[in-house]
């Protein structure tokens, strides 16, 4: 069973393009090869380092001692010795944020060109996660659900309704309003390049807004938004009612994400450090769903996958 399992995760890995990756990473580094200096560990082996820690659900510290008895996985990585655990910190210190969410990018453009991923209806929404007190980058935020006032920071999710996985973010302060993040999200939603491109589009009352509805009709997408502050209960057609439903993928993603990721609250502190592992956990979230359909089993489901590979 265990060999199955490496198997697998290796044939997956395997398949992802990393060349753009390796890319993206090596900008961030000044050796150049055939000059004087210390050549660095292998940046692509660290980036899927941090995504084999993910899917394992491992610390550094595990993580380390697993390569350190398994010379299959290191020649896999391109790592002569296991990397301590400062290497793994360094790396994050080196790339940033702004590198992870262009690597979530790459990852979910491939995942596209396979057509795991879809685009053409989409479903966005926002979800707090509360954070430390003391976290002076963090701010208080209403949850609407439990009614209370929440400290800390908010992500706001497009998901593709069919997988129910993510295909742009982003991450707030907590009193951060939903829909100010639909043009950054839509933006990106509209770069990937793809055969089917959006063309329905769902979220709750927080989205309720003319400027929303102008830009998706003029792209000609389809708003599956119901009207807020109206004097009465407006009475919607049932293709409406049917889309409108398929609203609740986002709810479970992100349901999904801070139970089985333990989101519900944060123990990093920062706004670049919360945007950091949280674009790594939604790049864990879409490789699980990936593995999970190659071998026959639903996307959805991170039990199925973590009894399987953990």
């Amino acid at each position: 069973m265990k060999n199955n399992r490496r198997a697998s995760l290796r044939k997956i890995i395997s398949n992802i393009n990393l060349s753009e990756i390796e890319s993206i990473l090596m900008n961030h580094y000044k050796y150049v090869p055939g000059k004087p200096g210390r050549p660095p560990l292998s940046p692509t082996g660290m980036f899927l380092s941090f995504i084999l820690m993910f899917l394992r659900m491992e610390t550094y510290r595990d993580y380390q001692s697993f390569l350190e008895k398994n010379d299959f996985w290191r020649r896999q990585l391109g790592f002569e010795k296991p990397p301590d655990i400062g290497s793994f910190t360094n790396f994050l210190n080196r790339i940033g944020e702004e590198t992870m969410e262009q690597l979530f990018t790459v990852v979910v453009q491939q995942l596209l060109d396979e057509e795991f991923l879809s685009i053409y209806f989409v479903a966005q929404d926002g979800s707090l996660l509360e954070g430390n007190p003391d976290d002076k980058q963090g701010s208080w935020g209403w949850d609407h659900i439990h009614e209370t006032y929440v400290y800390g920071y908010k992500i706001h999710v497009i998901v593709d309704v069919s997988t129910e996985l993510p295909v742009a973010l982003s991450v707030t302060k907590a009193n951060t309003h939903d829909s100010t993040q639909f043009n950054r999200l839509y933006t990106l939603l509209k770069s990937y390049n793809t055969r089917f491109p959006t063309r329905v589009y769902t979220a709750d009352k927080a989205f309720d807004s003319y400027n929303i509805r102008k830009i998706l009709l003029k792209d000609q997408v389809q708003p599956v938004i119901k009207a807020s502050k109206v004097p009465f209960e407006p009475q919607y057609p049932k293709w409406f009612l049917e889309k409108y439903r398929r609203r609740t993928s986002v709810e479970r993603f992100l349901s999904r994400l801070k139970k089985y990721l333990n989101l519900k609250k944060l123990r990093i502190y920062g706004k670049e450090t919360v945007q950091f592992f949280t674009y790594l956990f939604c790049i864990g979230m879409v490789l699980i769903g990936y593995i999970n359909h190659s071998l026959g089993y639903s996307p959805r489901s991170v039990k199925t996958f973590i009894r399987m590979f953990t």
